[in-house]
C-alpha cells in the first residue's frame, strides 16, 4: 500500500499547469514565425522539433488543451517530411 501512495504522490508532483502550457504555446509560435521566415535553418527546425515534443507531453496533461495533441503531431509530421525531403 505504501508504494502505491508513493506512485501517485510522485505523479501529482509531476502534473504541469497551464501556465507551462501557455509558455510552450508562445515558445511554439515564436519558432514557427522564424521558421515561415527561415525554412532551411536545420538547427531552428531541430530547436522546433524539440518543442513540440515537449508540448506533445505537456499538452496532454492539460484539460484545456488537450484538443491540441493531435495537432502538435501532425506538425511534428509534417516538419520531419520537410527535412526528409531536404535532406
Amino acid at each position: 500500500m505504501q508504494f502505491l501512495k508513493k506512485l501517485f504522490a510522485n505523479h501529482a508532483a509531476s502534473q504541469v499547469n497551464e501556465n507551462q502550457a501557455d509558455a510552450i504555446h508562445q515558445d511554439i509560435l515564436q519558432l514557427e514565425e522564424r521558421y515561415a521566415a527561415e525554412p532551411d535553418n536545420i538547427a531552428l527546425q531541430q530547436t522546433l522539433l524539440v518543442k513540440y515534443t515537449q508540448a506533445a507531453s505537456v499538452y496532454a496533461q492539460v484539460p484545456s488543451y488537450k484538443n491540441n495533441v493531435n495537432d502538435v503531431f501532425n506538425k511534428m509530421n509534417e516538419l520531419r517530411n520537410t527535412a526528409r525531403k531536404n535532406f
